[in-house]
């Protein structure tokens, strides 16, 4: 759990550069909502902060999906929204399922490419 805040000032610090400050604030945000959400409607199946407890089942973790390659914050937040497996919540709004795409991609290495 506390890699969270160094994801969330490493969003904030990168984008001190000037450029588009607001859009990262506005993005920093969405990510801690996205936290909150999956906190609540994801871990039970997904283990959604690196080194996090383990889930009962073999969802992958977070961490797993936002380093594969080719996932983007669009392919994201549409998979959110429709039903996968056993998920119990299904009914995120766009936003919603957007600020959980955001989470999960603030998990990816800097390595990873999309």
């Amino acid at each position: 759990m506390a890699k969270f805040p160094v994801i969330a000032a490493a969003l904030v610090i990168g984008c001190g550069s000037g450029l588009l400050p607001d859009a990262c604030l506005a993005q920093s945000a969405s990510v801690s909502e996205g936290r909150q959400l999956a906190q609540k409607t994801c871990a039970t199946c997904h283990v959604i902060i690196p080194n996090g407890p383990a889930s009962w089942t073999d969802a992958p973790p977070f961490e797993s999906i936002a380093n594969r390659p080719g996932i983007t914050q669009q392919w994201l937040a549409a998979f959110v929204q429709k039903p996968h497996m056993h998920m119990l919540e299904d009914r995120y709004t766009p936003g919603q399922a957007n600020a959980i795409a955001s989470f999960i991609l603030s998990l990816r290495h800097k390595s990873a490419t999309q």
